[in-house]
């Protein structure tokens, strides 16, 4: 009878732990992207392409006549953006985050300025910090960095463009959202 007894515990143990599975807490909700991928920097719908990169852990977008300005105060960043699309460029003006220093192979140190803006993929939006560099070095204008890949993907080194520009709702190209839109000038953005 003991023996019986054991397995039935046994039985309602295994039970109750598939039942109560689904109750568990879930994985983040993250998607997995290519070391490569077309993102959408709003509310101008430029469309960059974003080397995902996990060694770093700051984002960094290519900028040109990066510029420091007082407004109402407070440091702001003014720096000029182009589209890998058409020949558009964009001058942006937005708060100065702060500073930081990114070590640089072969350089030491640089210091660069960190803004927040919103990156769309896949439909999502998403605030995230930048530093301004010239990038025109690099093979892409855009890092996209552990800070952000931390909460929102799972890089598959393997891939590139898993998602595709032409399919994202963040492309808005042909549909009357790519002019630019200038930062209001009372610091709101």
């Amino acid at each position: 009878m003991s023996f019986h007894r054991t397995v039935i515990v046994f039985l309602l143990g295994l039970f109750s732990a598939v039942s109560h599975a689904g109750d568990a807490p879930k994985p983040k909700d993250k998607v997995v992207m290519g070391w490569l991928e077309s993102v959408f920097l709003l509310p101008w719908h430029l469309r960059l392409t974003a080397k995902l990169d996990t060694g770093a852990k700051t984002s960094a977008l290519h900028s040109n006549n990066i510029q420091r300005f007082n407004r109402d105060g407070r440091e702001w960043v003014r720096f000029t953006l182009e589209s890998e699309d058409d020949e558009r460029a964009v001058v942006v003006e937005r708060p100065l985050e702060r500073t930081v220093y990114i070590k640089e192979r072969h350089k030491g140190a640089s210091k660069r300025e960190v803004v927040t803006l919103t990156l769309c993929k896949n439909g999502r939006e998403f605030q995230t910090e930048f530093t301004l560099v010239d990038r025109s070095n690099f093979n892409y204008p855009l890092l996209l960095g552990r800070s952000f890949l931390g909460s929102v993907a799972v890089v598959d080194a393997g891939e590139t463009f898993v998602f595709k520009a032409e399919g994202d709702p963040c492309n808005q190209r042909g549909k009357g959202a790519a002019t630019p839109t200038p930062s209001p000038p009372n610091g709101g953005h």
